[in-house]
């Protein structure tokens, strides 16, 4: 149990309403000693999990908490490609593309029929969507949702 002196003022004169109030000298540090401790026990303390340095694939609490580390931005969110099945930080890109890449192979499957019946330059075309689209995923495996970036 931890035993807090009493500290003892004295009030050493009286002018009109005004009192003027005296603390030994010794009670000067001590107030400060209990001012800090105060405002010590008071700050929010960060556990060690939140402590971690945050980068794609370190598992996170709760889904859509976003931060910012230097000049990248992180979501707390399940990644495609790293953890699909846990919470976990990833770039705030990595969920926008993803969702992109899903829609554009949506709208590949309905575009590739109309590209076919143009002959060779829709098909040539249809080819180019086709890369493009492969291009998106590889980009956010190897850099966007890429673990550790």
């Amino acid at each position: 149990m931890l035993a807090i002196p009493v500290v003892e003022f004295s009030i050493i004169f009286s002018k009109g309403d005004k009192q003027m109030i005296k603390a030994p000298r010794r009670a000067k540090p001590y107030f400060i000693t209990v001012v800090f401790g105060l405002l010590l026990s008071t700050t929010s303390v960060i556990s060690s999990a939140e402590a971690a340095t945050i980068k794609n694939g370190v598992s996170c609490k709760k889904s859509g908490q976003t931060t910012k580390t230097g000049s990248k931005r992180y979501v707390c969110g399940k990644n495609p490609y790293v953890t699909p099945s846990k919470l976990t930080w990833m770039l705030r890109e990595c969920p926008q593309s993803y969702e992109l890449y899903v829609e554009s192979k949506e709208q590949y499957e309905i575009f590739k029929d109309i590209l076919a019946s143009s002959g060779t330059e829709g098909q040539a075309e249809s080819a180019k969507l086709l890369k493009g689209i492969s291009d998106l995923e590889e980009l956010m495996k190897n850099q966007v949702c890429k673990k550790g970036r």
